[in-house]
């Protein structure tokens, strides 16, 4: 009993630490690009690969290429998933020297519709959307419009190089993976000091009672890690493809196909504002406390589906990208 309590301790403790700010964090994205590669054409993976590799060699991009004796194709698979992760990897930190750091932008990452209320209420505090606070311009639905022909072009006509290509491919992996996070699609606006025109995603509601403490936008991010608990001893990789058994056995992309709505960008974004409408900000949630349990596993039921969903469009919008 003794134990169990530390354990719960230190789970809560984890809980309460500050986040860096992301999307789905490495586990989340990397489920993404699994699903997405283990539904993709060879054809597609291939060009996949191809591209990633000719990324620049001070972009940190080729660094993530495992370098062990296991077989080449389990190491590209590995490479391709852990691609999903880049624009989160030239984040700088505090006095980062890191060349790559100046391909980190961090308005790339979320695009922003905006919303007041409490999330499922029917009352007074319905959820309605302020339309009233304009969408910034350059967001992450902006920017899939605008790679998706950059990559998908295989012609020296285009005018882009393979290095060019490779990094924009990255940040499809990535981006796709970001909008399948309701609180990368929303704002919710409240009375409170700096949440005038949005809440940034949750990254103002803070689950703990420090400025640095885990947000709600952290909370949602790590749910994967939080919800399937490592192994003792368990590679990140075996993790992963623990993970990614456990999301598509739940949500098999025969169940899902009615939903792809191929390269439906808008659409894919819209439903991540009205997921958070839906049960993100409920009643019960406090600031400066822990979400229950209940919560918690909402959001993993939720999360669940969402990933499984980024994954299989993902790999439906590579195989059509990557024909050539």
């Amino acid at each position: 009993m003794r134990k169990q309590l530390g354990v719960l301790v230190v789970a809560a403790v984890m809980l309460l630490l500050p986040q860096p700010v992301a999307a789905w964090n490495a586990t989340g994205h990397q489920v993404v690009a699994g699903i997405a590669w283990d539904n993709m054409t060879p054809v597609a993976r291939r060009n996949a690969i191809v591209l990633l590799e000719a990324a620049p060699a001070d972009a940190c991009l080729l660094d993530l290429f495992p370098n062990d004796s296991r077989p080449l194709a389990e190491r590209q698979r590995e490479f391709f998933m852990r691609a999903s992760t880049w624009p989160d990897v030239v984040r700088p930190s505090d006095e980062d020297t890191r060349a790559c750091t100046r391909f980190h932008r961090r308005n790339w990452h979320f695009i922003n519709f905006f919303w007041e209320g409490i999330s499922g209420a029917t009352n007074d505090n319905a959820p309605e959307d302020r339309e009233d606070i304009e969408v910034p311009e350059v967001n992450a639905i902006e920017r899939l419009r605008f790679f998706r022909p950059v990559v998908a072009c295989n012609v020296a006509a285009c005018g882009t190089s393979q290095e060019l290509r490779g990094m924009t491919l990255a940040w499809i992996l990535h981006l796709v993976g970001d909008i399948h996070q309701p609180l990368h699609t929303s704002a919710r606006v409240t009375t409170r000091p700096r949440e005038e025109e949005g809440d940034q995603g949750g990254n103002l509601f803070k689950l703990g009672p420090n400025p640095d403490s885990l947000s709600l936008h952290g909370f949602w991010d790590g749910i994967v890690d939080r919800s399937i608990a490592r192994l003792p001893n368990e590679r990140n990789s075996a993790y992963l493809d623990r993970v990614i058994d456990s999301v598509t056995a739940a949500h098999p992309r025969t169940n899902l196909l009615p939903e792809l709505r191929s390269g439906a960008f808008e659409e894919w974004s819209a439903e991540g504002l009205q997921t958070t409408k839906d049960i993100v900000y409920p009643q019960t949630l406090r600031r400066g406390e822990l979400p229950s349990e209940t919560y918690r596993q909402s959001a993993f039921e939720t999360a669940e589906i969402k990933l499984a969903l980024a994954g299989y469009r993902l790999a439906d919008l590579l195989n059509q990208m990557l024909a050539f």
